[in-house]
């Protein structure tokens, strides 16, 4: 599953983000679940003041990609550590909302206005005001940055 696209949102005051529902849709469609089983993601904090949402079927894939990793054995666990103990489950409630942990949203440093954006395996929630800027000043610092794929494939 590919996400992608640019949604502005709101966290309200119980710590609840509104998913959208073609979102939602194509979340339920790959991953089949029973009429009666809620839909989860996983939310991980990132660097930059971002958190990270996985379904479970990609949250899985990060932990199978991990014990393929060649770091370092200690410095594997040291990540781990970190990682998994700032993942939490969260399920959609009947409107389409997620409840963010507290602890997330503080450790992130977001507010009440945020985007939700899509990048291929994983949605990020991210500051509105500082990535409307972070992808005004990409866009103008590198414009190239938007080449066509093929072009891009084809220079490796």
């Amino acid at each position: 599953m590919v996400f992608n696209g640019t949604y502005d949102h709101t966290i309200d005051s119980k710590n609840r983000l509104a998913i959208p529902a073609e979102i939602r849709t194509r979340i339920r469609r790959s991953t089949d679940p029973g009429d009666d089983e809620p839909i989860s993601l996983c939310v991980t904090l990132a660097k930059d003041d971002t958190l990270c949402l996985y379904t479970e079927k990609g949250y899985n894939k990060q932990a199978d990609a991990l014990d393929n990793s060649e770091m370092d054995p200690e410095e594997l666990l040291e990540y781990e550590r970190i990682f998994y103990s700032l993942s939490r489950s969260v399920e959609f409630d009947k409107q389409g909302r997620i409840t963010l942990p507290a602890h997330l949203l503080q450790r992130a440093r977001l507010g009440t206005e945020v985007v939700l954006i899509g990048v291929k395996d994983h949605l990020e929630v991210r500051d509105r005001k500082t990535w409307y800027d972070y992808l005004e000043r990409k866009l103008k610092d590198q414009p190239d940055i938007l080449m066509n794929p093929r072009l891009a494939m084809k220079r490796r």
